[in-house]
């Protein structure tokens, strides 16, 4: 089974320049691999907050058009200063989200 890991914050590749396979690699790193027994294995473990963020993006990813022109319409008032939030709404719904969190 294969994993695939996207990165949030940009590119970074550690080995973008080098080839990690069985025939390329240095002298150091055979060295390091047979000092290190075969029954072990690497694993990968993610946070809660990364997993939650992972999520976002992906779902903000294929989120319709309709919503991105939602958003570019608000941004749009926030830069005239026309921007009227809905300060009643806005506090109802902290609300129901700390009530959300003590339930």
């Amino acid at each position: 089974m294969a994993m695939e890991i996207k990165n949030l914050l940009g590119e970074i590749n550690p080995y973008d320049k080098k080839k990690v396979n069985g025939n390329t690699r240095g002298a150091a790193d055979k060295a390091s691999q047979a000092s290190t027994s075969e029954g072990k294995s690497d694993t990968i473990a993610f946070s809660s907050e990364a997993k939650l963020r992972s999520t976002a993006l992906h779902t903000a990813s294929e989120a319709s058009d309709i919503r991105r022109q939602k958003v570019n319409e608000l941004k749009e008032q926030v830069r005239n200063n026309s921007y009227q939030p809905d300060i009643k709404k806005a506090a109802a719904n902290l609300i129901r989200d700390d009530l959300d969190l003590l339930v």
